[in-house]
């Protein structure tokens, strides 16, 4: 019988209890602090299942590896200095969190104050610095590889449907997608989260555009994308990768390929004989997307390779051996690291097929090459 998907913490805290205690020398613990923005309801949903993510590839890259075990730590709350005090007692070697760009920036300046480098889970230019202790294995959003996309469709106007929450990733998303599609959008809504006033809220998105932008967060680009398809069915959507959960598909599903977004996902991640893909599926069940896995296998990834270089467990030393990455063995390929400690990936385009996200065919993925890896994890 499968377990819950809910339970792969559990099982992993459990297995990491059951070597230290268990006599003889075994693998080296190493104790990885997780942050889940509980008090951020607009991302709650992408947030945990981002984080369920990094915990199954941690149990997926403990169950091939003889030299050490990922022990994650979870933490929650807003008071991130007694957070960070608690995980350093707990010998966290980095943290992982922030899906939320404000989050994720005030993570990573606690984390910084503590001496802990942080593998950030937000996109934007704005964490984007050389001097800092944040890493990142999803640093582009997609909104230029979006915008490129309308403008090779021929659009040549679009309503932006944007979020009050996450201000500074949804100011970023819009102006990307300002740039890779050439003009501004003609008009731009807030979308709030009454249910009265959504229908309202959207009134005239389409009156003079070709398309439409959704900045949302999943749920919220679920329903504003059916409020939209009902006003005007043959409107185009572009959404951000905010929009990414398998509650959009379940909300939105009837718009098919009129839906698109952009996400850095390799092709491998389409295939059956994928093998984490497989672990979760045969183990859990798989409840989350490919592309949600995705983020979550290359950021145990990019960990597992500074683990490896490392001098120690220390924080120091696991923030030296992640300055010092070049590259990062992942799926599809060995994936560069720019100067700033952000991997380099491809974007390709998605949309809906009944509730599943699925690679549009003509994506032209756009990145930094990569070299093939001769042994797929």
């Amino acid at each position: 019988m499968r377990k819950v998907l809910l339970y792969p913490l559990i099982a992993t805290v459990c297995l990491a209890v059951l070597i230290v205690f268990v006599p003889g020398r075994g693998p080296n613990i190493v104790p990885v602090a997780l942050f889940y923005e509980e008090a951020d309801l607009s991302s709650t949903i992408v947030s945990r299942q981002s984080l369920q993510a990094v915990v199954l590839a941690m149990e997926f890259f403990n169950s091939r590896s003889g030299s050490h075990t990922f022990l994650p730590v979870p933490f929650s709350g807003i008071d991130m200095e007694t957070s960070m005090q608690e995980a350093a007692s707990r010998k966290a070697v980095a943290i992982v969190g922030g899906i939320n760009t404000s989050f994720a920036s005030l993570l990573a300046d606690a984390a910084r104050r503590a001496g802990l480098p942080t593998i950030c889970l937000a996109p934007g230019k704005y964490l984007a610095r050389p001097d800092d202790l944040v890493f990142r294995s999803r640093p582009d959003s997609g909104g230029k590889e979006l915008g490129r996309t309308a403008k090779r469709m021929g659009i040549r106007s679009y309503t932006a449907v944007v979020s009050g929450f996450n201000v500074r990733f949804v100011q970023d998303f819009v102006r990307d997608f300002e740039s890779g599609a050439g003009m501004p959008p003609k008009r731009t809504i807030f979308f709030k989260g009454a249910l009265d006033t959504r229908a309202a809220d959207l009134g005239g998105a389409n009156a003079s555009s070709d398309a439409v932008l959704l900045v949302l967060p999943d749920w919220l680009a679920g329903i504003a994308a059916r409020e939209i398809n009902a006003q005007a069915p043959e409107m185009m959507i572009f959404a951000s990768n905010w929009a990414i959960s398998h509650r959009t598909g379940q909300l939105a599903e009837s718009l098919g390929d009129r839906l698109v977004i952009a996400a850095t996902t390799h092709r491998q991640w389409d295939s059956a004989g994928n093998e984490f893909l497989r672990f979760v599926e045969d183990t859990y069940g798989r409840r989350l997307t490919a592309i949600t896995l995705s983020t979550g296998y290359d950021t145990v990834a990019m960990l597992d390779a500074a683990i490896r270089n490392a001098d120690s467990n220390a924080p120091k030393d696991i923030s030296a051996a992640l300055k010092r990455l070049r590259a990062v063995p992942t799926v599809g390929g060995v994936v560069s690291v720019d100067a700033n400690g952000d991997m380099r990936q491809s974007v390709s385009l998605f949309s809906l097929d009944g509730r599943t996200w699925k690679r549009l065919p003509e994506t032209a993925e756009t990145s930094v090459p990569q070299e093939p890896t001769p042994e797929l994890r």
